[in-house]
């Protein structure tokens, strides 16, 4: 990208850099252009660890920069053969993550980061160098840091040094701030080794080795690395992105939680120990979660006292085991296409396990972010989760064979109870499910009540192709986007053409069709209830015993019946086949809000959250009883907690602005909109948004969101219920109930909100309003 020459500021009296453009560049408009902007855009990075830009200078042609002057070594000459000293390994480590983060902050992904662009100065600073390939979010867009940031070359175009390029960046794939969190990885691998954790005899070879081979591990380089580094450092070289740490801030929390030396507790010298429910997004900020499980692992260990929980409660009894999670089981099969059968036996088993009275179990979706073979510790692993134990194993599947290997792991002393393989014929599976989950129940020590007894001992045969389709369905039930909803509903249909009696694939198709109309997706919510309906009761008449089918049927009838006693009757059902069910107490803890049940909801709710702590969904689900109880910072607390797992989900900004809104601080609202919709969120934010103008007395700008709100809608009209909230903002009471009683007679399932949100109040007195309320049934 150019010349460095050191030189003298004459006025200033200083020594400078001067990075000069080639000429060949800068004889290219497009190329000048980006040069100026990245250097606008680096001079204001104002870090200790990213090198000043001074100023853009011209002199006879020649363009150049006059930069910081940093003296030091690079860090590729500083790593020795067997890798660096672990002290300073984490020391540069955490600086190089504090400063990439400060250049994500401004919406600048470096896109080259390798040790030759890194200076380490003689008393230990960290500089990062060289933003020459940086890549920059446009004039207009967010700074939030969270936010992905596409990439503005032509596709194909490979840019950055190969041997430190993320995988979408050699394939040529767009590219956002998790393509450092990569680099860094493999800088932190050579730091940690000596060595680059892929390799190759060309380029092509290097980048296919970077596309497919997983690093060797990093104890076959070198004895004595601590654990908890080496789950670092393998976590950012995770090929996927979203398995990544989702932020630098993540990474660099990380390495602070780490105590001196960096041992994280523990050291190995050899090789290490080789339901489904609401749609989650993966959570990036899950890592403060884990985090907080090493500190409490390690005070542990150094005697420190920590607040009792559930599980050091029953650490004090030897050889009680009340509460468990089932980690996801590895894809032994070789091909990464079955990953699904994988995770589809690891829900399985779950479900069986929570079906059980006396265990508490923890939910798929908190046990799922311990996906992939790089996890912290058992022990941070049953700190965060707040479990006695927890199964790990693998899944086999050739032909027509089925194997799982499983381990019971005591997670407080992080000892292995027992280990055994099962297998079974591909129509067997739920056979070999339930045997699985009775050796585990009969190994703690767990009774079985008799009805439980009977439904392990009565698994029936499957269609394997049916069956197939089924968890194919589930597994992108669990990824939500449209086109993953389309795909989830095409699979049970198949599941249900090939074996119609199978009731677990009309309980997913009820979900999937009824989540599809939630936010009128690519079906409304009138296309979407009869199927939603129809499919749930089948899935009861072909199974009256099973907890999902009734909670598909419960959650259909408070979101599209506002059917209150049914629906509380049907989830009570599915709560006494599976008291574990944290989707359906999560759901259930909604369904009491609306009705005005706050201390009823805020029990279900603090239940969900026991069952999946790492869920954001579930402590947002809470805020509404909080709030409509008037316990505005409570509530606000629970909105925090869900951006701290999940940084990048417009729900909490939302919930944020909806609870000032509750408090009647509607001004302090519009911010919190905002952020909201720029993070990528669903039409009602707009709709909130323009309310919160209107209110304010904006009314120009609530005009303009709702003209934004028309061209940006998914099916080319607003929704009834969110032109309701934009005519209430407006001050146009008849026309929103006018709105009200059209988003009731085109199926919303919205409306739940109207007897407790305060943003109605101002049409409790219109006699329209109250009859709409009465056929709600929330005139009570």
């Amino acid at each position: 990208m150019g010349e460095v020459y050191r030189a003298s500021d004459t006025r200033l009296e200083r020594d400078v850099a001067l990075k000069v453009l080639p000429p060949e560049l800068a004889s290219t408009p497009e190329r000048l252009e980006r040069f100026r902007r990245e250097a606008k855009a680096l001079a204001a990075l104002d870090h200790p660890g990213i090198v000043t830009v001074f100023s853009v200078e011209e002199a006879d042609g020649v363009h150049f920069l006059t930069m910081q002057l940093v003296e030091g070594q690079p860090l590729a000459r500083l790593i020795p053969g067997g890798g660096m000293p672990i002290d300073r390994l984490v020391s540069i480590a955490a600086a190089l993550a504090d400063a990439l983060a400060a250049a994500h902050g401004k919406g600048i992904v470096h896109r080259d980061l390798k040790p030759a662009n890194v200076v380490v100065g003689v008393g230990g600073s960290v500089k990062v160098l060289d933003f020459g390939l940086a890549k920059m979010r446009p004039a207009g867009e967010p700074s939030d840091s969270a936010l992905p940031t596409e990439a503005r070359t032509r596709d194909g175009v490979v840019i950055g040094t190969v041997p430190y390029m993320s995988p979408e960046q050699v394939s040529g794939r767009p590219v956002d701030h998790r393509t450092d969190v990569f680099s860094l990885g493999v800088v932190l691998y050579e730091m940690a080794s000596g060595q680059r954790p892929f390799a190759g005899g060309s380029t092509a070879e290097l980048g296919s080795a970077i596309l497919r081979d997983t690093p060797p591990p990093l104890t076959t380089l070198r004895a004595g690395l601590p654990q908890a580094l080496m789950s670092i450092v393998m976590r950012c070289l995770e090929k996927d992105p979203g398995a990544r740490f989702q932020s630098m801030r993540d990474v660099h929390g990380a390495f602070s939680a780490l105590p001196a030396g960096g041992s994280g507790g523990q050291t190995v010298s050899g090789h290490g120990r080789g339901v489904r429910s609401r749609p989650l997004r993966i959570a990036g900020g899950v890592a403060i979660a884990i985090f907080l499980g090493v500190a409490a692992y390690l005070a542990e260990r150094s005697g420190v006292m920590r607040p009792a929980s559930r599980a050091s409660e029953a650490a004090s009894q030897p050889g009680v085991i009340r509460s468990i999670a089932v980690l996801p089981l590895d894809n032994y099969s070789g091909d990464p296409s079955q990953e699904y059968f994988a995770e589809g036996m690891t829900d399985e088993l779950t479900a069986d396990l929570a079906s059980i009275s006396q265990l508490r179990v923890i939910s798929r979706g908190s046990a799922m972010q311990f996906k992939g073979a790089h996890r912290p510790p058992t022990p941070v692993i049953a700190r965060t989760l707040d479990v006695d134990a927890v199964v790990e194993g693998s899944v086999l599947r050739a032909g027509d064979r089925v194997r799982i290997t499983a381990q019971l792991i005591d997670a407080r002393a992080d000892r292995h109870l027992w280990a055994k393989s099962f297998e079974r014929s591909s129509r067997d599976v739920l056979a070999l499910q339930d045997e699985l989950a009775s050796a585990i129940a009969r190994e703690i020590d767990v009774q079985l009540t008799p009805a439980e007894q009977s439904r392990l001992a009565s698994a029936p045969r499957v269609n394997p192709d049916a069956y197939d389709a089924y968890l194919k369905g589930r597994y992108f039930f669990n990824r939500p986007s449209d086109e993953n909803l389309q795909k989830a509903i095409a699979r049970f249909e198949e599941a249900v053409a090939l074996n119609p009696i199978f009731a677990p694939a009309y309980a997913g198709l009820s979900d999937a069709y009824l989540w599809a109309g939630y936010n009128e997706g690519f079906l409304t919510a009138s296309e979407a209830r009869p199927k939603a309906k129809a499919a749930a009761l089948k899935a009861i008449q072909l199974d009256d015993k099973s907890a999902e089918a009734h909670t598909s049927l419960a959650v259909f009838e408070l979101f599209y019946e506002y059917d209150w006693t049914g629906c509380e009757r049907e989830f009570r059902r599915a709560l006494a086949l599976n008291p574990n069910y944290a989707f359906a107490h999560d759901q259930f803890a909604l369904g009491l809000a609306f009705q005005g049940r706050v201390e009823e909801s805020i029990a279900e709710s603090r239940r969900a959250a026991e069952l999946d702590p790492l869920s954001p969904q579930v402590p947002l689900d809470a805020i509404f009883a909080l709030a409509w109880q008037g316990h505005y910072q409570a509530a606000k607390e629970q909105a925090r907690r869900a951006a701290d797992l999940d940084p990048t989900f417009f729900f909490p900004p939302w919930a944020y602005g909806w609870i000032d809104i509750q408090a009647g601080k509607v001004k302090d609202a519009i911010p919190h909109f905002q952020k909201a919709k720029a993070m990528g969120s669903p039409a009602f934010v707009s709709a909130w948004l323009a309310y919160a103008y209107g209110v304010s007395g904006d009314r120009a700008r609530a005009r303009l969101e709702l003209e934004d709100l028309k061209k940006t809608s998914l099916r080319g009209s607003v929704t009834s219920f969110n032109l309701a909230l934009v005519s209430l903002g407006l001050g146009e009471h008849a026309r929103a109930v006018s709105y009200l009683e059209q988003a009731h007679a085109s199926d919303s399932q919205w409306l739940g909100w109207l007897k407790g949100d305060r943003a109605f109040d101002p049409l409790r007195s219109e006699p329209r309003f109250v009859a709409l309320l009465r056929k709600l049934g929330l005139d009570g």
